[in-house]
C-alpha cells in the first residue's frame, strides 16, 4: 500500500496473552480494571484537554468501535478516528470522524487543516486486521508499541501479529526492540509498575520500538 510521505508517528497500543491473543466474541477476555485505566491515561495523556486542537487521537477499526459501549463512545478527551472499508454508522463530530482507507486516514492526519502539534500523540488501538495491516508494511505504519502481556492465558479468537519475529530483509535482524523499563516510563511521563496483578491475573507492561540497526 502507500501513503503520504509525511507518514505520522504513530503508537499501537495492546493487551495481547503470550500466545497473542487479543479479544473473544468482539470484547476482550478479561476484566482488568488497573490496565483500563493505564490505557485511558495513556491516551487521553496526564492533563486531558477540553481544547480539540490539544486532544490525542485514537485510530481503530470498525469492529474496535463497535465493540465500545454506546455510552462511552466517542471516547472522551480523544478524536476519535475510525477505518472501515465496509462503510460504519457513525455520527461525525467534531471529535469523531470515519475513513473509508487507511490512506484517506493518513491524508487527514497530514492535512494542515487538521491542526496537529508536536503535542498531539496518535495511537492505533485495534482490532487485530488494522494491528496487522500497520505492522506488516514495510517500512511498519507505526514507530512503538506499549504493549500490555497478559501472563496468564485465555480462550481468544482473535489475535495480535507476531511483530517480534518480524525480521528486516536488509540484514535479517530484528525490526523491534525492546525497550527497557525506564525508557516506557521516560515515555510515558509518569512512573509505573512493571509487574502487576489483579484479580489473579498478572501482567506486565512493555514498549518495543523500531530497530535502528534493522533499517
Amino acid at each position: 500500500m502507500s501513503t503520504s510521505n509525511s507518514k505520522p508517528s504513530i503508537t499501537a497500543i495492546v493487551a495481547a496473552t503470550q500466545s497473542n491473543g487479543i479479544g473473544l466474541d468482539g470484547g476482550l477476555p478479561w476484566k482488568l480494571p488497573g490496565e483500563m485505566k493505564y490505557f485511558a491515561r495513556v491516551t487521553t495523556g496526564e492533563e486531558p484537554s477540553s481544547d480539540l486542537d490539544q486532544q490525542n487521537i485514537v485510530i481503530m477499526g470498525r469492529k474496535t468501535w463497535e465493540s465500545i459501549p454506546s455510552k462511552f463512545r466517542p471516547l472522551k478527551n480523544r478524536k476519535n478516528l475510525i477505518i472501515s472499508n465496509k462503510g460504519i454508522d457513525v455520527k461525525e463530530s467534531i471529535n469523531t470522524k470515519s475513513f473509508n482507507s487507511i490512506e484517506s486516514t493518513f491524508e487527514f492526519l497530514s492535512n494542515s487543516n487538521t491542526n496537529l502539534n508536536s503535542s498531539n500523540k496518535i495511537f492505533l488501538i485495534g482490532g487485530s486486521q488494522l494491528y496487522k495491516t500497520f505492522l506488516i508494511t514495510k517500512p511498519p505504519l507505526i514507530n512503538r508499541i506499549l504493549l500490555t502481556r497478559i501472563i496468564s492465558e485465555f480462550k481468544c479468537d482473535s489475535f495480535l501479529e507476531d511483530f517480534k519475529s518480524h525480521k528486516s530483509l536488509k540484514n535479517n535482524l530484528p525490526i523491534w526492540k525492546k525497550s527497557n523499563h525506564l525508557e516506557l516510563e521516560n515515555w510515558l511521563g509518569f512512573k509505573i509498575d512493571e509487574e502487576n496483578e489483579e484479580k489473579g491475573v498478572k501482567y506486565k507492561y512493555e514498549m518495543w520500538t523500531l530497530n535502528e540497526e534493522s533499517e
